[in-house]
């Protein structure tokens, strides 16, 4: 709980003028790369005072990271941050409503070209919302998405949305899959906790959403990238799934 503590007092004092000078010269300049740059380096910080260490296996497989979804499992509060940190990537993401009211923190995610999404059952906004993904994918953008919608409690796999699978077919984008395990057991899910430890982030064979069809296969893509998610994950964690890994 000291840990988790720490973190946020970290984030509170450093959000709110992090925030206002990153839009200020993101406005001036019309791009959003300090955003993205002080935002990196507010996690790092973050993980450093959490002691939350990474150990990654096959980033090479990001290569060009343009055109891109990044999809990962999701189990803690600390995957999109550790995500964002090894990667080293201005990903763009769809986030819920109610992150954007977020002071200070919302205005960056617009600024960031961020996409709101409503998921209390408004379906033609969230088909805008896929819309407005697909278009940024075709403009060269990455998006990190976790396509179970919510965190697993369990460390369970749940059941794959399908709209960042047809923004990705629609707009000719490939899918990357990813395996990341460790952090349900740093932060899990309901308890306001952070332990030290090491986390795994294992990147996995892209997938060229082009051989696929989104009237006859499209359930075929979500369960060919579920399926490597899971197949990774149930070997996560043997020896010989970290060789040639590196720590971040």
């Amino acid at each position: 709980m000291i840990r988790a503590a720490l973190v946020l007092l970290f984030f509170t004092v450093y959000l709110p003028p992090a925030s206002i000078f990153g839009l200020i010269v993101a406005r001036l300049t019309g791009r959003a790369w300090i955003l993205y740059r002080l935002g990196r380096a507010g996690v790092r910080a973050a993980l450093a005072i959490s002691g939350t260490r990474v150990v990654t296996e096959g980033l090479e497989r990001l290569a060009d990271p343009r055109h891109t979804v990044v999809m990962s499992n999701h189990v803690s509060h600390l995957d999109a941050p550790v995500l964002f940190q090894v990667f080293g990537v201005d990903f763009k993401a769809v986030a819920k409503r109610e992150v954007f009211a977020t002071p200070f923190f919302g205005a960056v995610l617009r600024m960031a070209g961020f996409i709101e999404v409503d998921r209390g059952g408004d379906r033609a906004q969230a088909r805008r919302a896929m819309d407005r993904t697909a278009q940024s994918l075709r403009e060269g953008a990455c998006f990190l998405v976790f396509p179970e919608g919510t965190r697993s409690r369990t460390g369970e796999l749940g059941e794959f949305k399908k709209g960042a699978f047809v923004a990705a077919m629609e707009s000719g984008s490939r899918i990357l899959p990813v395996a990341l395990t460790g952090t349900r057991e740093l932060m899990p899910k309901g308890r306001f906790a952070i332990r030290p430890g090491t986390v795994r982030v294992r990147v996995l064979d892209p997938v060229d959403t082009g051989s696929y069809s989104y009237a006859d296969d499209r359930d075929g893509l979500i369960a060919e990238v579920k399926g490597r998610v899971a197949e990774a994950l149930a070997v996560g964690a043997a020896p010989e799934a970290l060789r040639g890994s590196k720590a971040r």
